[in-house]
């Protein structure tokens, strides 16, 4: 497949949830695993299984980076994970 994006769509990269275009705040990241979960269940209802997958993959990856950059503002000590956005 030419021209096809390898690794996961988004990371944890400092504590930061990370795109393509860049960093993202963490409820930002929520809402947009939201929209990807929830386009899963539409596409899936559809049987457009490829557009499901792919968009489970993205709700998928973006779960797992929000996890991992709430953990490392924990333990860089940061009492709420979404307060380190404000600064």
């Amino acid at each position: 497949m030419a021209g096809a994006v390898n690794g996961a769509p988004f990371r944890n990269i400092g504590g930061m949830v990370t795109a393509d275009h860049g960093p993202m705040p963490l409820a930002t990241a929520r809402v947009l695993a939201d929209f990807y979960r929830s386009e899963t269940i539409y596409w899936d209802g559809v049987a457009d299984d490829a557009t499901s997958r792919a968009c489970a993959v993205r709700a998928a990856a973006l779960a797992r980076a929000i996890v991992a950059a709430a953990a490392w503002r924990r333990a860089a000590g940061w009492t709420d994970p979404d307060a380190a956005d404000g600064q």
